[in-house]
């Protein structure tokens, strides 16, 4: 009978409200929950017990969701949000609990709800002690007779995170004082915190994003629901009415605080962006397809370039069209750009914060911020909303305002403030989310035909930017961002109009790089350079009679390298191994000028008397090399045919040379 239920015979004023809660805490169970939430809707009880309540609610997810509604809809929206914000510190601080592999179907049942409008902020996990000690015991006749045998399971870390952003989103709009932003802020960092650690998890973005979206008021109509593995509750379109707030203070807010809250809500997306990519998994759909993050600049150049393109190949923007996990990442963006565009965070304010050095002084600062100045934008995060800005009209033919950029001082001021200096031996150990966004930036300011900018006159500038991709090109661990970034690398050293710092850096490379595939890369600038001063183009026509011939066209170029190229290949067989790639592409080089008259004539005369004793070394070690490892593999013997060629070239080159001076004589 009702009367003999504890819950109802205890209620106030049969007990105060301290005494009541802790009846409450000891015969709480999923079965009360239907009483609970009757007795909830008086408004001064929630008022005054609803936010020492939510602790015991959130174990009892997903059958408590219509009580927690109720403390955030009824109770004190100050002291319950300070609540909320506890319980998402102690869900990132808690030891990850490992879930059983089946889990229960009533417990299945919860996730489809915060999907759009009970999807806030920023994931995290819920200490233990809140899900296991914290609970009421739940004794077996609340449970179905066939589930009498079963613990109940706590609910899920994602699930708990999404219930807690549900609150803070009906929370925070109830909240009436002249500084709302304080306690917005107060709520992001601990919400921020706690998505880090389930940000790999699809459903904690969408919570987050749907959080945003509420605090931030948009009108736009909500997106149709998405297939999922999980269900996340999804809060009623028809939301009771809230009760005021308790201490409302009905002082007008000032301007300068509504512009404070939303930077504070600009950069938490800035930041959600950041965790999201950075925490999207390189992938290998087959052994032909490698996906890194969106693969941005990899479709890119497909779309550029589709004639590279291998026809017996899945292309990159093909997987991202076929497959639904990578076509989620693509629409998981476009909500984001939505957001962006909600909150008046335009594609040129992400340019100028992008230009910008990182400022570290206020980065672990614990202040609250008085202003919107205050308040910084993650830099990564700004950098994935400008590409996929970009991509939404380059890809998807969205209309979109995109800035102006250029080479210099926008990309490479980004290149900057984004992988530090080249000294630093880190450059190429960011995350390939990073890279491939650096990389498709710069490859669309160059592919696009977009202007180069003003060069700077230090070189020194220059020449950073320019280490900075070939270091890229070197240590990146992905074949398809080092290969962006030697293309950018190459276009950006061949794009500087002096050709004196174009030969000092390559002279640079081969004579002090510790990097053999990237002082391979430096052989081939070379290469590109004679070539281009040999061959004329539509923007290189044929040089006047009376203009002085490029360095390139002259064998100044190649008696400066030459002791650069030719290097003794008497170093041991494991150095001789490391140095193949290296090796190999002198060879090609060789082989190069030996097959052109005109080369041959103009910058090869004096490396072809010289070069028999090198080529004959290279024999040597080669023998040597193969003996000493195991398994010489390909590359040995593509080093022996090269050297092989290059020996019967130069034989034949130098019996033509003698049969003509025999010729002259006679």
């Amino acid at each position: 009978m009702a009367d003999d239920n504890p819950l109802l015979k205890a209620l106030p004023p049969a007990v105060d409200y301290l005494s009541y809660l802790t009846i409450l805490e000891y015969n709480l169970t999923a079965k009360q929950l239907p009483v609970l939430h009757a007795i909830l809707q008086d408004t001064a009880l929630t008022s005054n017990i609803g936010w020492d309540l939510v602790h015991l609610l959130v174990p009892l997810l997903p059958e408590s969701q219509a009580c927690l509604q109720d403390v955030a809809r009824m109770g004190n929206p100050r002291e319950v949000v300070l609540k909320v914000t506890e319980l998402l510190e102690a869900l990132t601080v808690a030891e990850e609990v490992e879930e059983p592999e089946e889990e229960d179907e009533d417990q299945k049942e919860y996730v489809e709800s915060s999907t759009e409008q009970a999807t806030s902020t920023d994931a995290g996990k819920l200490s233990q002690e809140t899900t296991t000690s914290s609970a009421p015991s739940t004794t077996t006749t609340d449970l179905p007779d066939d589930d009498q045998t079963k613990p109940r399971q706590p609910p899920s870390r994602i699930s708990q995170f999404c219930a807690l952003l549900d609150l803070l989103a009906i929370l925070h709009p109830r909240i009436k004082t002249q500084h709302p932003s304080r306690f917005l802020s107060t709520s992001l960092q601990p919400v921020l915190s706690a998505y880090a650690t389930l940000m790999k998890d699809d459903q904690a973005t969408e919570a987050v994003l749907g959080f945003i979206k509420t605090l931030a008021g948009s009108k736009r109509p909500r997106l149709p629901p998405r297939k999922s593995s999980t269900q996340i509750l999804v809060q009623s379109e028809h939301t009771p009415n809230s009760a005021p707030d308790p201490e409302a203070n009905d002082d007008p807010v000032a301007p300068e605080e509504h512009a404070l809250q939303t930077r504070l809500l600009q950069s938490f997306l800035t930041f959600v962006a950041e965790g999201y990519i950075s925490s999207l998994p390189s992938d290998e759909l087959d052994p032909d397809e490698v996906i890194t993050a969106m693969s941005w600049s990899s479709r890119l150049q497909e779309q550029l370039h589709p004639e590279k393109i291998v026809p017996s190949r899945r292309s990159v923007r093909k997987a991202f069209e076929e497959d639904d996990n990578l076509h989620r990442r693509d629409s998981i963006m476009g909500q984001m750009l939505a957001l962006a565009r909600d909150l008046g965070l335009m594609p040129d304010e992400l340019v100028r914060t992008l230009e910008d050095p990182p400022d570290t002084d206020n980065e672990d600062s614990d202040n609250l911020p008085s202003s919107a100045s205050d308040v910084p934008l993650s830099h990564p995060g700004c950098l994935y909303l400008l590409c996929a800005t970009i991509t939404s009209n380059v890809f998807f033919h969205a209309p979109s305002s995109i800035p102006q950029l250029s080479v210099f001082p926008t990309f490479s001021s980004m290149l900057s403030n984004l992988l530090g200096e080249p000294s630093s031996g880190s450059i190429g150990t960011e995350s390939p989310s990073l890279i491939d966004s650096l990389l498709f930036l710069g490859l669309y300011i160059q592919d696009n035909n977009k202007p180069m900018g003003q060069i700077p006159e230090d070189d020194q500038y220059y020449t950073n930017a320019l280490q900075r991709l070939a270091l890229l090109s070197a240590n990146t661990p992905h074949a398809p961002l080092r290969y962006h970034a030697h293309l950018l690398a190459s276009q950006l050293l061949h794009a500087h109009p002096n050709e004196n710092v174009r030969l000092s850096y390559i002279q640079d490379t081969l004579q002090h790089c510790p990097y053999e595939n990237l002082k391979a890369s430096a052989v081939g600038w070379l290469k590109d350079e004679i070539l281009a001063t040999a061959v004329p183009t539509p923007t290189k026509p044929d040089p006047k009679p009376d203009s002085k011939p490029s360095i390139f066209a002259t064998p100044a170029c190649i008696e400066t390298l030459a002791p650069h190229l030719f290097i003794s290949p008497k170093l041991g067989s494991d150095a001789f191994v490391a140095h193949q790639p290296f090796f190999l592409a002198v060879l090609n080089f060789y082989y190069f000028l030996l097959v052109s008259d005109a080369l041959r004539d103009t910058l090869g005369a004096a490396v072809l008397r010289e070069s028999g004793d090198w080529l004959d070394q290279m024999e040597s070690c080669i023998l040597d090399s193969e003996k000493a490892v195991e398994d010489g593999g390909v590359e040995l013997a593509l080093l022996a045919q090269t050297v092989d060629m290059c020996q019967q070239k130069r034989r034949d080159v130098m019996s033509d040379r003698e049969r003509d001076q025999s010729a002259e004589k006679t």
